[in-house]
């Protein structure tokens, strides 16, 4: 083995045990374009494989955004799985027709694109990770983009190396340099996509005149410092998340009425960095995400929050409204639709899509041992039950007057509609609050409690994992 080789299959080994990518017998898809990094990933989850008694699996997106071209790159990566021995799902999507059907830019929609197409493959061959091939100098040239675009300490954070538990990507601490090295000395051949040298992207700007001005002019290798700091401010971030939480908890005057109310008073007890972090966080519970939520619209809120004015109305991003009324400021949805009802029928393992709130609904199973002991560790947007007490097929539905279900934790049932009004669920999100339904009974309300029944126990043997994720 060449010292190339060896060092690089260590980097990645490393990385795989310091962020707990990997358990022993992991199923793994790799997502691979045929460009360097795609490719060197997919060799490195081969190379390793025997350490953790892998599956790999390659699966690559044509985008049908560059003609023959990307044909060609999806024959490169199919006829390379078939040397390699390794299954591989080749699909297509319209990129173009998606980024104009959901105003979006072609980099989101083709990230859309690729990572729904990602899900969708690792659901259906039951894949337990899914590998990308972001390497040390994506990190850097993010944090850079984000630099350069006035973000805050999180978007400093770069790219995580774990994202959600599923997604993973094992060449994060690893240079672009190294891993051309890699490929060379092993004479491994990659694709090469023409567009990440087009200057009318920022990114391509940034890696090929941004980055080599300041080795030249700075710091020989500036990448290091930069994952550095990603790595500090990624720990910080956490801190951070669960500050912001208790705060919100302390500053919330009420969240009924399809609105989220906060007081000004003890807004103005907040820190500016707090306070900052606490408006985004409504923002985020209120809209659903941050998008095209700049740092404008956080100084907007902040001054209608602390402002000598008693009444102010701002209107932001997404349909969102913010008002205030003395000394309440309410975040509001206007001109949304009411979702219409849904009610879907789940047969087994995998992913349901409910397009009526843009949510997906996906079901799969491990042993009670591998989750036995972090119960809690889990989002909001994932429950655990025990597999021997829900019975096939389900029902995904909305809210429907006179529902019922026994709270985790107690012995009688509670109406539904009691439960929302306990927990202060605003009216618009109980219509798109997901129900699972088992043989007629209620067993989760999406996002909120798990019926007592069918809680993990001590004699379960195995767990149903069912999660709430975006469309």
């Amino acid at each position: 083995m060449g010292e190339e080789k060896s060092d690089f299959l260590a980097k990645v080994r490393a990385a795989v045990r310091d962020y707990g990518m990997l358990e022993h017998a992991d199923s793994v898809l790799v997502a691979v374009s045929g460009g360097p990094d795609s490719v060197a990933l997919l060799h490195a989850m081969i190379a390793i494989r025997s350490d953790w008694h892998l599956h790999i699996a390659a699966a690559h997106l044509n985008h049908q955004l560059r003609g023959e071209v990307a044909a060609q790159e999806a024959a490169f990566v199919q006829r390379m799985a078939s040397a390699l021995e390794i299954p591989c799902e080749v699909g297509s999507a319209d990129v173009r027709a998606l980024a104009k059907r959901r105003r979006l830019s072609i980099q989101e929609a083709a990230r859309e694109a690729r990572y729904s197409f990602l899900e969708d493959v690792a659901d259906r061959s039951r894949a337990h990770k899914i590998a990308l091939g972001h390497q040390a100098d994506d990190n850097a040239e993010s944090m850079l983009i984000h630099l350069l675009r006035g973000t805050g300490p999180k978007g400093l954070a770069g790219i995580p190396p774990v994202r959600g538990g599923r997604v993973i990507r094992p060449l994060i601490d690893i240079p672009r340099a190294q891993i051309l090295g890699f490929l060379e000395q092993q004479g491994i051949a990659y694709q090469v996509d023409r567009s990440n040298f087009d200057p009318k992207y920022l990114r391509s700007r940034v890696r090929h005149e941004v980055v080599p001005c300041l080795e030249n002019n700075f710091h020989a290798d500036v990448v290091s410092p930069l994952t550095r700091l990603a790595s500090i401010l990624r720990e910080e971030e956490q801190f951070w998340e669960k500050h912001v939480e208790n705060t919100f908890t302390m500053v919330a005057v009420a969240t009924g009425q399809d609105r989220i109310v906060l007081s000004a008073k003890k807004l103005a007890t907040l820190h500016p960095a707090l306070l900052r972090r606490l408006v985004r966080h409504v923002v985020s519970l209120s809209a659903g995400s941050l998008r095209r939520f700049e740092k404008h619209h956080v100084e907007a809120v902040l001054h209608l929050a602390g402002g000598d004015r008693p009444a102010g109305i701002l209107d932001l991003p997404q349909g969102l409204k913010v008002v205030r009324d003395r000394d309440e400021i309410s975040f509001q949805l206007h001109g949304q639709k009411k979702p219409s009802p849904f009610e879907y029928c789940v047969t087994g393992l995998g992913t349901t899509a409910i397009p009526e709130i843009g949510r997906s609904l996906r079901l799969s199973a491990c042993e009670a041992d591998e989750v036995r002991g972090r119960l809690r560790d889990n989002p909001a947007s994932t429950a655990l039950f025990d597999l021997d007490t829900v019975s096939f097929p389900l029902v995904v539905r909305s809210f429907r007057e006179g529902d019922r279900f026994v709270p985790l934790g107690m012995s009688g049932s509670q109406k539904v509609q009691d439960f929302f009004i306990n927990r202060k669920v605003p009216r618009l999100r109980r219509v798109a609050c997901p129900l699972v339904v088992s043989q007629g009974r209620i067993i989760w309300i999406g996002e909120h409690r798990i019926a007592e029944p069918v809680k993990v126990s001590a004699k379960t043997r195995k767990v149903l994992k069912a999660e709430i994720l975006p469309l």
